[in-house]
Parts: structure tokens; C-alpha cells; sequence
């Protein structure tokens, strides 16, 4: 049954509504739009007839008319025929790969801000929302059985697990512990194996949160370069042997923030050389699924077996579905998944039962989702690609997969390009930021979530930064 909101709340609910420019047709659907985003006026509910509102507000009949037909031009509602006009969001807002804060749908408009300093995308807003529902519903029966923990057996367990097994890699419910994210992931495995001045080995560069994670900590951190080509893994290993480390990070599938892949021979050589080291080993794959290779290609295979002990792999929803989901997980050995459920952190890291549920519900939809999302950005870093190619002061490699572009500057240094950017409206993340060591003041990474409009605005930005005295 749709929802209706009776014509005696309107006043209430819009306040002061005749306010800026244009009739009061114009001011009352801006109103209206405002109410809708910030969730005043919830999605799906019927609005009033045009004669009750007019009625409450004070309104001639016709002016509530020109308002709704403003509302619907702009796909904010929608009518039909008998069965009054029904509250919605427009395709252009819940359609899109990046967040609508980005850019607020206004690439176009000279001086609109724009953020390219995260790389993360939308939430797909109709999947979304049915899992919601379908959660809330389930809520109350798993509420009698479930616990807030992320260990032990549970329908999102199962779904994790048998994506695993459907590219080839054997994994069970033993092998998996919940996470409130990525992020979690890694803070619960510095509590296990982390002590002050711990050293830790990575990617130069790396995640950031990784590098706040294993900073707050305490630890050491070893830089250990990446070439453009990728990974170095003969002088990966003699870093290890000269650092010793107690844990060593690295993000072999679709590398953030380079797209980088690493193939299947330095997989097979790393996997040879790590039998020599005593270091946990952490694998993070949350860019995993974010493939932009083609269909006809295989998944990237693990390096190393989940029943390694020293092997753990680090996985997350929020790169490649919502980051608002809060759920990530850490594939293990069961002996090692046992003995990081049983730290005190791991029930205050671990998912809520609601997330859960939504999780598990989302994932139905994940195959569906991530073709539409490949598709989206196979185009928007194709387009990106081709407005960079013409820039004489920098230059890359194509990303593989992932949702960024590493770009490298010849002439200038990211930290003032940057901040001239700002000055256009333009926000970006230098590189050091993504440095163990706070290298990397050439490069800059630059997400490519956003749709291709936004793009070009942003390498005009770019390009006028660059030349600006």
C-alpha cells in the first residue's frame, strides 16, 4: 500500500518555503526537492491533490499544479492517471557510480565543486533499498537467534564463502570473521600481531588507511617501491630479509590507487619466497572484484592457499557496493580466525546484525551489480584516459581495475598543484598521502567514479592549475 502524507502536514513540514527567486510555483517545488533529499519527505509516499495543497498552503489550484508539473519534468515525482503523484528520486541522482556529493549533478556549471579526493562509489539505490526491506523484515526472527559477533555460521557466512568457492577458492564459514570493514579488518590484525615498533612491510604507495592503521599502532613502516611495470618481487625479498617484519601488506589485485595487477609469474614467485619468511602475510581484496579487463578474462587467482596460518586475506562490500555498508571481512586459516575472535576488540569491530542482513541480502544482487558498475567504469576511465593522453607534463599507466589513476607530473609538485586546484574549486589528494614514507611528491591519484562531464571539468581544472604562475 503507498504511503500518503495528508495536506495538514505540508506547512509543517516545508517551514518557511517562500524564499529565493522565480514564481511561487518555482519556490514551492524547490521546496518540495529539498524536503524529498534530506528525507523530510520520504521516497515513495503520495503527495496530496492539487486542491487539498492548495487549500492548506493559501495557494490558488493552479500554482500547486504548475509546481507538481515542475516536479515532474524534473523526475522528482510521478503520475498516474487515478492514482494521484508519488514521491521518487530522479535516475540522475540514484543511477550514478559516484557519490551525488562529488559533484551535486552540477559538472556542467562553472565554479560547482568538485572532489576527486575519494575514490569510492555510490550506493546502488534500488538493490539497495530492497535489501533493506527485505532486512527489515528478517530482523526480528534473526534478532532471536543471531549475535552482534561476526564469528560463527550465518547467511552471510555462506554467501561470502560460496562467491569464494565460485572462483575456484575452497572457503567455509570457519574460514571467514566478520568486520565492520576493511578498515577493521586491518585495526583487529594490528591488535593481533602488532607491538610497538612492530615492522611492517608495504607498497610504496599504498592505501591510506592502511598507513593510519599501522601508524597508530605504532609500527615501523618499509617502504618497498613499485615499479610502473608492478611488483619487484627479488627486492621485495630481500627486503624482507633485512626487515624482519611482523606483518607484511599488500594488494596484488587492482593495487590502490594504481590499478595495477599483479600477474600470475610474480605470483608464482612470491608465493616461492614467502616460504622463507616468518611474517603474516596480508593480502587485501577489496578491489578484487573491480575487474575492468573484459569478460572473457579469468578472475586474478589468490597467491597463496587460505590454509596457510601466515596467510590472511582481507576482504570488504564498501569498494565494491556502498562504503555506507559497513561489512568486510578476513579470510584465514580456522586457527587463526579463532584466535583473532577471541580478542576483546574483535565483538566492537565486528558488523551490526542489521548490516548483516542487509549485507546478505545486497549480495544476491552482486553479480548484477558489478556488471553495471564494470561498464560504468571501463567508460569513465576510457574518457579519462583520452583527456590526459593530450597533457604533455604527466603521464600513466592504464589501471587494469580499481577505481583510480595513478598520475605521475614531470614539471611540478603534486602538494602545489593541489593546492592551486583548490583555489578552482578542484580537490585532490597528493601523493605523499599514499607514501610509507612520505615520498611521491610527483604523482597524484585520480579517481575515475565520477561521470564523464565531471571528468572534463576536473582535467580543465587540472590543466588551468598546471599553468597557472
Amino acid at each position: 500500500m503507498v504511503r500518503r502524507v495528508p495536506a495538514s502536514q505540508f506547512p509543517r513540514l516545508l517551514g518557511d518555503w517562500r524564499v529565493g527567486d522565480g514564481t511561487l510555483a518555482k519556490q514551492l517545488a524547490v521546496a518540495i526537492e529539498k524536503a524529498v533529499h534530506d528525507g523530510r519527505l520520504p521516497l515513495g509516499v503520495r503527495l496530496p491533490a492539487e486542491r487539498l495543497l492548495a487549500g492548506e498552503l493559501g495557494l490558488a489550484r493552479g500554482t500547486v499544479a504548475a509546481c507538481y508539473h515542475l516536479l515532474r519534468a524534473e523526475q522528482l515525482i510521478i503520475t498516474r492517471t487515478g492514482s494521484g503523484s508519488t514521491t521518487r528520486l530522479p535516475p540522475r541522482l540514484h543511477d550514478r557510480l559516484s557519490p551525488w556529493a562529488s559533484d551535486r549533478g552540477q559538472a556542467g556549471r562553472s565554479g560547482a565543486a568538485l572532489d576527486l579526493t575519494r575514490a569510492e562509489p555510490a550506493a546502488p539505490f534500488d538493490e539497495l533499498l530492497q535489501a533493506v526491506h527485505a532486512a527489515a523484515d528478517t530482523l526480528p526472527a534473526a534478532l532471536l537467534h543471531d549475535t552482534a559477533g561476526g564469528h560463527g555460521p550465518s547467511t552471510l557466512h555462506t554467501a561470502i564463502a560460496d562467491a569464494y568457492c565460485a572462483q575456484g577458492f575452497a572457503t567455509h564459514g570457519e574460514h571467514l570473521l566478520l568486520t565492520s570493514g576493511a578498515d577493521a579488518a586491518l585495526s583487529l590484525l594490528s591488535a593481533a600481531y602488532l607491538r610497538q615498533s612492530s615492522r611492517v612491510v608495504l607498497d610504496s604507495p599504498t592505501y591510506p588507511g592502511a598507513l593510519a592503521i599501522f601508524r597508530a599502532a605504532g609500527a615501523r613502516l618499509v617502504a618497498q617501491p613499485l615499479r610502473s611495470s608492478g611488483w619487484d618481487i627479488p627486492a621485495l625479498d630481500r627486503t624482507l630479509q633485512a626487515a624482519r617484519p611482523s606483518l607484511t601488506y599488500l594488494i596484488p589485485d587492482f593495487h590502490n590507487p594504481t590499478g595495477l595487477l599483479m600477474s600470475e609469474e610474480e605470483r608464482g614467485e612470491l608465493r616461492r619466497r614467502l616460504r622463507a619468511h616468518d611474517t603474516v602475510v596480508v593480502f587485501d581484496e577489496t578491489m578484487r572484484d573491480l575487474d575492468l579487463r573484459g569478460h572473457a578474462i579469468a578472475p586474478p587467482r589468490t597467491v597463496t592457499r587460505a590454509g596457510d596460518r601466515n596467510v590472511v586475506h582481507v576482504g570488504s562490500l564498501s569498494k565494491v557496493l556502498w562504503p555506507g555498508l559497513r561489512v568486510g571481512w578476513i579470510r584465514a586459516h580456522p586457527d587463526v580466525i579463532h584466535r583473532l575472535a577471541a580478542l576483546p576488540l574483535a565483538a566492537a569491530l565486528a558488523p551490526s546484525p542489521f548490516d548483516r542482513l542487509v549485507a546478505a541480502q545486497l549480495v544476491e544482487h552482486q553479480a548484477t551489480i558489478l556488471d553495471r558498475r564494470r561498464a560504468q567504469l571501463r567508460i569513465q576511465r576510457d574518457h579519462l584516459v583520452s583527456r590526459l593522453s593530450a597533457l604533455p607534463w604527466c603521464r600513466f599507466q592504464i589501471p587494469q581495475g580499481g577505481l583510480s589513476l595513478w598520475l605521475e607530473l614531470l614539471d611540478i609538485d603534486s602538494s602545489r598543484l593541489a593546492s592551486r586546484a583548490a583555489s578552482l574549486n578542484l580537490s585532490l589528494t597528493p601523493g605523499f598521502y599514499f607514501s610509507p614514507d612520505g615520498a611521491l611528491g610527483h604523482y597524484l591519484r585520480l579517481p575515475f567514479t565520477l561521470p564523464p562531464e565531471a571528468l572534463d571539468a576536473a582535467v580543465d581544472r587540472l590543466t588551468e592549475a598546471h599553468a597557472a604562475p
